[in-house]
């Protein structure tokens, strides 16, 4: 009998949208996504996806209308069915975002990747250790490097297998 520890995996824009669309790494993120049943992203990651998409097709040419419109519907019906309902970290109360701003300067990140960082962190899951520890999904080699140096679980897909 094959026995998973019970664990949540937070994906960011970067690996969000290797699952919604075609892209280096989708073949590798796209069936840990579907197997995953706890994962997650802050609203940071689901509107800096849905920009990523709109940039591939409008300014890019990377993607056709349809797939643009199709990728963006199943990205949205999937963060409207995963929402934890707000239970994450409110990013404008002034304690949290004094945290985000010393990350991101200490690590040289924007906030909202230091948003992401602290969801993992202090959020919902965070109280989950060991084998249930969080993983934090991306494909940005420098953001997987912050958040490990924060003490994360960290898969970078573009760069290792999945955990």
């Amino acid at each position: 009998m094959n026995q998973r520890t019970a664990r949540a995996s937070f994906f960011d824009a970067s690996a969000l949208v290797r699952v919604f669309t075609d892209e280096p790494g989708s073949e590798v993120v796209r069936p840990y996504f579907r197997a995953e049943p706890t994962k997650y992203t802050t609203p940071f990651c689901f509107y800096e996806t849905l920009n990523v998409l709109k940039t591939k097709w409008k300014y890019r040419g990377e993607l056709k209308i349809e797939e643009y419109l199709d990728a963006s519907f199943r990205l949205a019906a999937w963060y409207g069915s995963s929402n934890l309902d707000g239970k994450d970290l409110n990013f404008t109360d002034s304690s949290t975002f004094v945290k985000a701003k010393g990350l991101a300067s200490s690590a040289g990140l924007d906030l909202s990747d230091a948003f992401q960082i602290l969801s993992v962190q202090q959020g919902y899951f965070a109280p989950m250790v060991r084998d249930s520890q969080t993983v934090f999904v991306t494909a940005d080699k420098p953001l997987a490097v912050a958040a490990r140096a924060e003490g994360l679980r960290v898969w970078s897909v573009l760069e290792e297998p999945p955990p």
